[in-house]
This record gives structure tokens, C-alpha cells and sequence, in this order.
């Protein structure tokens, strides 16, 4: 499936949560700080969106406190990462 790149404007408009991270070896090597992007669908399964490719992606984990990942799936597109959240949040098609 090929992928196609999402905006951190529209990323951010969806309600995504971004947690920066100190790490002074990415900022060296990349230029920006090093960030974690995701929303939070269920206590097991997450959005994880890449700054630097601008692709996101649905992750399944064991567990909060272990944290290990049991698998992934890429978001095709914009509308296909809307349907995603509509559909686990439990609403209708919404307006973003």
C-alpha cells in the first residue's frame, strides 16, 4: 500500500498529542528536536505519526506499562486516518 503524506497542520487539527524529547544527538543529526506524535484510540492501540516522513501509522502494544509492540498498520491517507479515528472514537463523519 502506498502511502501518502500527512501535514502536521492537519495532524495537530485531528488532536493529536505532541511530546518532545530531549536528545541531543537526533537535534545534532536532524536539526529539530526529537518528537512522539500520536492520538490515543484505545488503552492498546495508538496513532503514530513520523515528523520526519510525515506518514502515520496504527499501533497495537501489550500493554501501557510494558509497551511492547504487537503490530502495525500504515494509514493510507488523510480521509483513511479520519475514518480510523471516527470509527474508534465512536463518531459519525466529522467535520475536522
Amino acid at each position: 500500500m502506498k502511502q501518502e503524506k500527512i501535514n502536521y497542520g492537519e495532524i495537530m487539527g485531528l488532536g493529536f498529542i505532541e511530546e518532545i524529547q530531549n536528545d541531543k544527538v537526533f537535534y545534532a543529526e536532524h536539526g529539530f528536536e526529537y518528537t512522539i506524535i500520536t492520538f490515543d484510540l484505545t488503552k492498546k492501540i495508538y496513532l503514530d505519526w513520523e515528523k520526519e516522513t510525515k506518514l502515520c501509522k496504527m499501533v497495537r502494544i501489550d500493554s501501557h506499562k510494558k509497551g511492547n509492540v504487537k503490530s502495525e498498520m500504515p494509514i493510507k491517507d488523510l480521509e483513511n486516518l479520519k475514518t480510523m479515528i471516527n470509527f474508534f472514537t465512536g463518531k459519525k463523519e466529522q467535520t475536522y
